[in-house]
C-alpha cells in the first residue's frame, strides 16, 4: 500500500517520505541513542535542504504559530538557565529540544495536502505492524503462564518499550487516517483498512488508556451521527455503527479487565497521609487504594499551591522536580515520593515551572493557532489529531519524556506545512 503511494512522489519527496517512515520507527520501536540521532539527524538535514532559504524565510514571515512556537522554547531556555539546580538543565532540556528543532525544520517546508496524507498513511501502517507484533509477543506469554495481564495496559507494549499511554496516541492518530482514507479517497483497500480500523478499536481498549479510550470513542460517535445525518448515509453510518458495537461487545466478553480502570472516577477522596496499595487493572478498586483519579487530584492541588508561590514566572524548570518533592513532603505524600510521581498534566507542569507566561506562549503557539489554521482550511484530520494532543495532556506530563516532546514537537509543525496555507 505505501509502495504504490510512493509511485506518484517526485525524488525530494520520496527521500523525506522515506526518513520519515523511518523516524516514526525509532518512535515506535525500543529508543536507541545512535539509530535514533542518526535518522533524526538525517530528517533535520533533508528538511534543511529540502527548499531554499529564500522560500523558509517567507514561510517563517506567512506563519506566526512558529514564532510563537520558538517563542516558547525561548521561554524553556530562560526558564531553565534562571533555575538554581544547574545540574538538571540538560536533563530537563534534551526531552524539550524537538519543541525547537522541528519548527526550524519541519515546519519551513511547504508540502503538497496529498504528499502529507502519504506520510499520514505510512504511519499507521507501521503502527498497526507494531500492535500486531505486540499483540503476537503479548499473547506468546499470557500462553507461558497463564497470566491474562500480559494482554493489557503497559505489559501489552513491553516489546516497544514506551508506556501504553503514549502508545495509545500512535493507536488513535492511525484510527483517524485510516478513516479518512476509507471514507473519504478511492483505493482499493477497503477491506485491509476497514480491518485496520477494527483491529486498532480493539487494540485501544486493551491498553486501557482511559483518556485516550474517551477521546477516541466520543470522536467515533460523533463522526457516525455526521457521516449519517451530513452525507446521509444511512444504511452505510448504521453498519459501521453496528460493527463498533460488536467489536466492543467481543472486547468486553473476552478482556473485561480493562473496565476496571474506569471504577477509579468513583473513589476520589484521598489523604495525602495515606499509604495504601496502588490500585491495579487486574482487580477492582476500593476505597483504601491510590488510584488514577484520587492521586491527580491530589498532586494537582499541590501544583496549584507552587504556582500560586509564583504565578508570573513560575518556580523555573530545573528546580521544578526539587520544589514539586519539597511540597510533597510537607503534605505527607510519601505514596507519590516512593513512586516520585510527576504533576500529570502537562499544563499545570507548564504554569508551575513557567508561570501564566510560559503557559499563555505555550497554548497560543501550539493549540490555539494551529487549531485555528486547521478550522480555515477545513483539514478536520488535523484538527482531530491536535484536539487528541491537546486532550491527552491534562492528565500527562509530555514534555518530561523524549516521547511526548518528539510527538508533539513534530506532528503539529508538520500538519501545518500544507501549501494551501
Amino acid at each position: 500500500m505505501v509502495i504504490t503511494y510512493a509511485d506518484s512522489m517526485n525524488k525530494k519527496e520520496k527521500i523525506l517520505f522515506i526518513l520519515l517512515q523511518l523516524f516514526f520507527l525509532t518512535l515506535l520501536l525500543p529508543y536507541n541513542d545512535i539509530v535514533s540521532g542518526f535518522i533524526t539527524g538525517g530528517l533535520l538535514l533533508c528538511c534543511l535542504l529540502y527548499n531554499p532559504p529564500r522560500e523558509k524565510v517567507a514561510l517563517f514571515k506567512e506563519r506566526k504559530h512558529l514564532w510563537w512556537m520558538l517563542l516558547f522554547f525561548v521561554w524553556i531556555a530562560i526558564s531553565l538557565f534562571s533555575s538554581k539546580n544547574t545540574e538538571e538543565i540538560l536533563p530537563t532540556l534534551d526531552p524539550r529540544l524537538a519543541l525547537g528543532y522541528f519548527p526550524l525544520s519541519i515546519g519551513l517546508l511547504k508540502l503538497r495536502r496529498d504528499f502529507i496524507e502519504k506520510v499520514l498513511l505510512g504511519f499507521a501502517v507501521l503502527t498497526t505492524f507494531i500492535c500486531i507484533a505486540c499483540l503476537a509477543t503479548a499473547f506468546q506469554k499470557y500462553l507461558n503462564t497463564n497470566n491474562v495481564d500480559f494482554l493489557y495496559n503497559d505489559a501489552l507494549t513491553l516489546l516497544t518499550t514506551q508506556q501504553s499511554i503514549y502508545i495509545s496516541v500512535f493507536v488513535n492518530i492511525s484510527i483517524y487516517v485510516f478513516t479518512y482514507f476509507l471514507f473519504f479517497k478511492t483505493h482499493k483497500y477497503r477491506g485491509l483498512v476497514l480491518f485496520a480500523i477494527l483491529f486498532l478499536f480493539g487494540i485501544s481498549y486493551l491498553l486501557a488508556s482511559r483518556n485516550l479510550m474517551i477521546i477516541l470513542y466520543g470522536s467515533a460517535i460523533l463522526f457516525v451521527i455526521y457521516y449519517i445525518v451530513k452525507q446521509k448515509e444511512y444504511a452505510k453510518g448504521t453498519a459501521i455503527l453496528m460493527s463498533l458495537l460488536i467489536v466492543v461487545f467481543l472486547v468486553l466478553k473476552f478482556f473485561p479487565k480493562t473496565l476496571n480502570r474506569f471504577q477509579d472516577i468513583g473513589y476520589t477522596k484521598f489523604e495525602y497521609q495515606h499509604e495504601g496499595p496502588e490500585s491495579h487493572y487486574s482487580t477492582a478498586t476500593t476505597a483504601d487504594q491510590w488510584n488514577g483519579a484520587n492521586f491527580r487530584i491530589a498532586a494537582w492541588r499541590c501544583g496549584w499551591e507552587l504556582f500560586k508561590q509564583r504565578p508570573i514566572t513560575g518556580i523555573h524548570l530545573a528546580d521544578k522536580q526539587d520544589k514539586i518533592f519539597e511540597k510533597y513532603k510537607e503534605k505527607k505524600f510519601q505514596f507519590a515520593l516512593k513512586s516520585r510521581k510527576n504533576l500529570h498534566n502537562n499544563y499545570l507542569d507548564i504554569l508551575v515551572s513557567m508561570g501564566v507566561v510560559g503557559l499563555f506562549i505555550f497554548l497560543v503557539g501550539w493549540i490555539v493557532l494551529p487549531l485555528k489554521i486547521t478550522i480555515q482550511q477545513r483539514d478536520y484530520l488535523s484538527m482531530i489529531v491536535m484536539l487528541t494532543f491537546s486532550i491527552a495532556m491534562i492528565t500527562e506530563v509530555y514534555f518530561d519524556r523524549s516521547l511526548g516532546g518528539m510527538l508533539v514537537g513534530f506532528f503539529i509543525p508538520f500538519l501545518l506545512t500544507n501549501k494551501e496555507d
